[in-house]
């Protein structure tokens, strides 16, 4: 590897690439690094990294404007964590077939088992209204369906405030979110989860407000977690 001292300044044109080159070319002779971070003494975090291929580790650790894509893993006593699958460069691709080989890379570096995955599944709630998905079999004329079907669109809207309340209405909704959620996973609607799904993962459950992203709000909070197979 090449070493860089601390006074090393970066040019600008160094970051041309990613516009400039072929973007298959660039993809095909991208190379893959691991970053290591110490989240705390009983969980180790790794990121690893897609990187135009050449570049220098140091870069990379220093410069997240070279990243073309990024995924992590979490290791810890309990198991093994892989999430966070995301392509910088979006010329490149979608993440299935952008991050394939961070993922290889990640079960690789697996210790502990069981290995799951945390998919985020932005864009479900725009999902669910465009096709009026959250009214399905509920009647006007049942005040209490109605009630459901309007915390159902407050979650759509982003208002997470339903899974907060303490009525019944609440245990219904959020088992209508779930299965809204699972539809919209296996019909390979979201591109983190259709990773998961196309390398072995099997979808588990889904967590509601597990995601703490900027953009959680438009998929009520929900993740998909997989079963991670050989």
């Amino acid at each position: 590897l090449h070493t860089i001292s601390p006074k090393t300044t970066i040019s600008p044109r160094r970051f041309f690439f990613a516009s400039s080159t072929d973007h298959t070319t660039l993809l095909a002779n991208a190379e893959v690094h691991c970053l290591q971070h110490q989240h705390h003494q009983q969980q180790q975090q790794k990121q690893f990294v897609l990187v135009a291929g050449g570049t220098d580790t140091e870069l990379v650790k220093r410069v997240p404007q070279l990243h073309l894509a990024r995924l992590w893993l979490d290791l810890s006593a309990k198991g093994t964590t892989i999430y966070g699958a995301k392509v910088v460069n979006k010329s490149l691709g979608k993440i299935p077939h952008v991050c394939a080989r961070l993922l290889d890379s990640a079960r690789s570096e697996a210790e502990v088992l069981p290995l799951e995955a945390r998919s985020t599944l932005h864009g479900l709630s725009d999902w669910v209204q465009s096709g009026n998905r959250w009214n399905l079999d509920i009647h006007s004329d049942d005040s209490a369906a109605v009630a459901v079907a309007a915390a159902v669109q407050k979650i759509c809207r982003g208002d997470m405030s339903s899974y907060d309340d303490r009525h019944e209405e609440t245990f219904i909704v959020r088992h209508i979110w779930e299965q809204l959620a699972m539809e919209y996973v296996n019909g390979g609607h979201g591109e983190e989860a259709t990773l998961y799904q196309e390398n072995g993962g099997i979808l588990a459950r889904i967590e509601h407000k597990a995601d703490q992203s900027e953009f959680a709000n438009t998929s009520g909070g929900a993740m998909a977690i997989f079963k991670m197979t050989e």
